[in-house]
């Protein structure tokens, strides 16, 4: 596919968009996958069914140039949502895990710390992707307004998101990322009442006690946010009365495109005017600001490309490796992760979670690496 549009679109970025959008929008509808889930459905009806994996995986390939380029909005919002359903899997899967045998209750609760430590590096990927989300509105909505001197008007504001080919916008418009957002919420939230109740004794809760606590607001303060624009949005929707199958189209569009839809643009004025600055009163901005976010991925601004040269996340537990650790790389969006034995005891999930990418494809072993002097890394396949 990256061959035809290098090829035959000869890298006009304007023909490309537009193929990819009109290839992803017929392969959605092909396959007849509902990508509404602005109602009351369910998470494990949408975590249980693979298409949305190779969907999504899909419109992330299409996105990827290499290394030494950026991906697409549309790729950075399709790998996003990739990560937010790993990450809720990863929770469903392991608070399902249980000691084998008879245990005593001080066993139990052993092997209940040892499995949230294995979670530490998703909750601080997680929390690092909600200041992302805010901190990027907050930038995308003053320079929208600065420009306008009014109210955000909507092909200005589409034009700035795409210059600044960020996700965060999307993020919290589409309705699979929000519902993924809600799900993982609960979970952390969960865990942090269970920490309060250990208090300090226990060096597993105490640290993440101390992962929540660095955040710059507390975890109820995002989900407010959230559940505002969700408030405006269905709003908007039984304002004007829109169809199922309009909705649809309207969550399809924003999914494939990573941009807010004209019939939404009422939604995101009341974002930028008014729900943001609730929000960030209660927030501390001078953390959100200087909070890094250069490990997520999704920024292209130069102090995230140099954290992408010089160092390696691990997609599946969200750790950064280092250099020297021999790894396994996905053959379609080339992520890896560190190549190690199967874990036992609490963290025994990974078994079943790291088979393949969260993209779904399979990893390639790599048993070396060496650093040609452009930077780019040269494996051998195992």
């Amino acid at each position: 596919m990256q061959l035809f549009q290098k090829d035959f679109l000869k890298d006009d970025w304007g023909r490309v968009q537009n193929f990819t959008n009109a290839f992803l929008n017929d392969m959605y509808r092909i396959v007849s996958l509902d990508v509404d889930y602005s109602g009351d459905k369910k998470t494990e009806t949408y975590l249980k069914s693979g298409l949305y994996q190779k969907a999504l995986s899909m419109q992330l390939s299409l996105g990827y140039w290499g290394e030494q380029r950026h991906r697409s909005l549309s790729s950075k919002l399709a790998l996003a949502i990739l990560q937010l359903r790993w990450a809720a899997l990863t929770f469903a899967m392991g608070f399902r895990t249980h000691p084998s045998g008879s245990t005593s209750a001080k066993e139990a609760e052993a092997h209940r710390a040892e499995a949230v430590r294995s979670f530490y590096g998703i909750i601080s990927w997680i929390l690092s992707l909600r200041n992302f989300v805010v901190d990027e509105i907050t930038t995308l909505a003053t320079r929208v307004i600065n420009r306008t001197r009014g109210p955000p008007d909507y092909e200005s504001s589409r034009a700035r998101i795409h210059e600044l080919n960020t996700p965060a916008l999307a993020l919290i418009f589409v309705s699979q990322s929000r519902l993924l957002f809600k799900y993982v919420f609960r979970f952390i939230r969960m865990l942090g009442e269970e920490a309060q109740q250990h208090g300090f004794k226990d060096p597993v809760w105490r640290e993440l006690t101390t992962l929540l606590s660095k955040s710059p607001a507390a975890l109820h303060q995002f989900e407010q946010f959230f559940a505002d624009v969700e408030k405006t949005v269905r709003q908007i929707y039984d304002n004007e009365r829109v169809s199922d199958a309009e909705r649809r189209d309207v969550e399809r569009e924003m999914l494939i495109s990573g941009c807010i839809p004209p019939r939404l643009w009422p939604a995101v004025e009341v974002l930028f005017t008014i729900t943001l600055d609730v929000v960030l009163k209660e927030f501390n901005v001078a953390d959100l600001f200087f909070h890094d976010i250069s490990w997520l991925g999704l920024s292209d601004d130069p102090e995230s490309d140099r954290w992408r040269e010089k160092h390696r996340l691990d997609i599946i537990r969200k750790i950064e490796l280092p250099m020297h650790a021999r790894i396994r790389r996905c053959t379609r969006c080339c992520s890896v992760m560190e190549d190690i034995a199967p874990p036992r005891g609490a963290a025994g999930w990974l078994i079943n979670m790291w088979r393949s990418c969260i993209c779904g494809n399979w990893w390639m072993g790599i048993k070396g690496e060496d650093e040609t002097s452009n930077g780019k890394r040269q494996a051998a396949i195992a």
